[in-house]
């Protein structure tokens, strides 16, 4: 079963809602080697729990949150454009759109989904700066990840995050990060 929040639809999805290019935001497909997907969309997020690969693109100042309870096979991912909520404009914001509301939404998701708050694991991916600018985003996001993840005392077991390089991130089945930099660069937390 997926479990995903997008702009689009914030209810669950079953596995077998497909699409024939690979799914959208938030949905599930299959690539050309069979394996199964989930794109996560900016400001968004996905819960697994088939084995499926969750994916994300788009990697700059953005950070990306992947949590896993190995035990019970689950895994989510987040994709949070800003650090905290409270920097909404309207009451009717994206709770993926911000790292603490996502993170938050996240946990609940994956506990819905069979996973335990107590055996998760963390590993998180982006935050780059990539504009010289005082107050950065990137850098910002980073910290409140961090914070978020702290006070839920989900441990951050592993993390490719800052400089100024994009990234794009596959979470594998088994709780593996793949994190590939703009620069060609690929490793797996």
């Amino acid at each position: 079963m997926i479990h995903s929040s997008s702009s689009r639809d914030s209810g669950p999805r079953d596995s077998d809602e497909r699409d024939d290019d690979g799914g959208g935001d938030g949905e599930p497909g299959d690539d050309a080697d069979g394996e199964r997907r989930i794109r996560v969309g900016v400001g968004e997020f996905a819960v697994a729990t088939d084995g499926e690969t969750l994916t994300t693109s788009g990697l700059g100042s953005c950070v990306a949150v992947a949590l896993v309870d190995e035990r019970a096979g689950v895994r989510g991912l987040l994709h949070a454009m800003l650090p905290a909520s409270d920097e909404a404009r309207t009451a009717a914001a994206r709770r993926g759109k911000y790292v603490d509301a996502g993170v938050d939404a996240l946990i609940d998701e994956l506990a819905a989904a069979g996973a335990t708050p107590d055996r998760l694991e963390a590993r998180v991916a982006g935050g780059a700066e990539m504009l010289d600018l005082t107050d950065a985003v990137g850098p910002r996001n980073v910290e409140r990840a961090e914070r978020c993840l702290a006070a839920a005392e989900i441990p951050i077991v592993a993390s490719d995050v800052g400089d100024g390089v994009g990234r794009t991130v596959r979470f594998v089945a088994g709780g593996g990060l793949v994190v590939r930099a703009a620069d060609g660069f690929e490793r797996t937390l």
